[in-house]
């Protein structure tokens, strides 16, 4: 028998290949964290921890993030145009108060040349508009108390026409009476405010007091009867009847008023009823 012996392959052991070393971590950076505590240098794109003032990979000194040179840059064109935007106002100014102290001079006149002997005429002065005098001399504070009055007498006049109205109604209101009387007490007390200011000026202090004498009886009117409840109308009744007679002076305090308002210039208000 024969036997054939097939030769026998030479075993290869496996060649071991080199093993990877495990791929090194990289950084991370927390959520959030990019442009809140790191940020990349404007050189060399370097992730930097905000606060340092020097890129340890390229050496650019930064300033809050950007570079020194940039930051001189805007420093220096920011005092040039400040110096020069300071230069330009000061001597705007300086213009402005020389053009205003410079008298202004007039062109002069022409001398016209006389006929016959070829002299010169003496031309005449320039003829100016007249300076208008003042309309008034009554003092501001005056005035404006003058003119205040006038308004406080027509509310006075319109609260006798509501009392006057409420004693006609057919369905008399107690309630109506009681507001009318605080309104009137309220422009009494502002208008003897008032002709206080006016006694002060000789122009008007007699029209002062007589103002301060019918303002203090409206006043002390409406005072004593305000007291009853608006539920007794015939106290109401008297109240609104004892107030008008107390306004029947209104109407010549008034005429004063405004006739001395006219004889200063001043706007005059109708005449406030009786």
């Amino acid at each position: 028998m024969t036997v054939n012996v097939a030769r026998r392959g030479r075993r290869r052991t496996p060649e071991k290949r080199p093993e990877l070393a495990p791929p090194a971590p990289t950084e991370s950076l927390a959520i959030g964290e990019i442009n809140q505590t790191v940020f990349e240098c404007p050189k060399c794109s370097r992730p930097l921890a905000i606060g340092v003032r020097r890129c340890p990979g390229c050496g650019t000194h930064l300033v809050m993030g950007v570079p020194l040179a940039k930051v001189s840059a805007f420093i220096s064109l920011g005092l040039i145009l400040g110096i020069a935007l300071g230069v330009t106002i000061s001597f705007g100014l300086s213009f402005a108060r020389a053009a205003a102290a410079a008298p202004v001079v007039g062109a002069l006149p022409s001398q016209p040349v006389a006929g016959g002997g070829g002299g010169i005429l003496p031309s005449a002065s320039p003829t100016t508009a007249p300076t208008p005098a003042a309309t008034s001399d009554i003092p501001p504070m005056s005035r404006s108390a003058l003119t205040q009055a006038l308004g406080v007498n027509g509310r006075l006049g319109a609260g006798a026409s509501a009392l006057k109205t409420a004693l006609d109604a057919r369905d008399f209101d107690a309630s109506t009476v009681a507001e009318t009387l605080r309104s009137l007490s309220a422009d009494s007390v502002f208008g003897q405010q008032l002709a206080g200011r006016l006694a002060t000026w000789p122009g008007s202090s007699a029209l002062g007091a007589k103002l301060d004498t019918l303002y203090d009886k409206i006043h002390q009117t409406a005072t004593d009867w305000l007291v009853a409840s608006v539920r007794d109308e015939a106290a109401y009744r008297s109240a609104a009847a004892a107030m008008l007679d107390v306004l029947k002076g209104l109407a010549a305090v008034d005429a004063e008023a405004n006739a001395l308002a006219g004889e200063y210039g001043l706007a005059v208000t109708p005449p406030a009823a009786p």
